[in-house]
């Protein structure tokens, strides 16, 4: 899901983004370029590739698991190379932060994300978002008893209404 919403993510903004930076002054695409760096942005697409790594497996099945390191790395080189390259994903995104962001507010937020606790917020959002869905998904999956029970009461009493205005209507008809 997260993978389909990523893709479509990517698409739309590499097929919005020239409109944008069109827009986009010096300073601002600056500022949000060093925003995205001290954000962690290539990194974060790094160990996307990492994680999905199994899907160059299930594609490309002849690739052995020895040899997997080596195309590990040299999906991660081409990646940060398109990344990073003029007119990369990184300037493509320069605009969308400018858009939402001051130059000053970017600022401040490298400023941030430089810090000693912005680094380490960078470092371990990912675990931390892993946990909380963990944590969430408990809760709904503890939740459907009782999301069951209170829907089809709610339906019970819809009926209730219905067959009610139904009879209340249909009086006046027969007399």
């Amino acid at each position: 899901m997260f993978r389909r919403i990523f893709c479509a993510a990517l698409l739309s903004l590499l097929l919005c983004s020239s409109a944008l930076a069109a827009d986009l002054s010096p300073e601002n695409r600056q500022e949000a370029l060093r925003l995205i760096d001290a954000m962690g942005g290539k990194d974060m697409i790094l160990q996307y590739v990492r994680r999905n790594m199994n899907v160059v497996k299930k594609f490309r099945p002849d690739i052995t698991a020895d040899k997997m390191p080596m195309v590990e790395r040299e999906i991660s080189a081409c990646v940060t190379e398109k990344i990073v390259a003029p007119g990369g994903l990184a300037e493509q995104l320069a605009p969308v932060f400018a858009k939402h962001f001051t130059p000053k507010e970017m600022s401040e937020l490298v400023a941030f994300y430089e810090s000693p606790l912005g680094r380490k917020a960078v470092a371990v959002m990912p675990s931390v978002m892993r946990d909380a869905r963990d944590v969430a998904q408990r809760m709904a999956i503890g939740m459907i008893p009782e999301l069951n029970r209170r829907v089809t009461e709610a339906l019970q009493r819809d009926a209730q209404a219905q067959a009610t205005a139904g009879a209340t209507s249909a009086e006046p008809a027969a007399q």
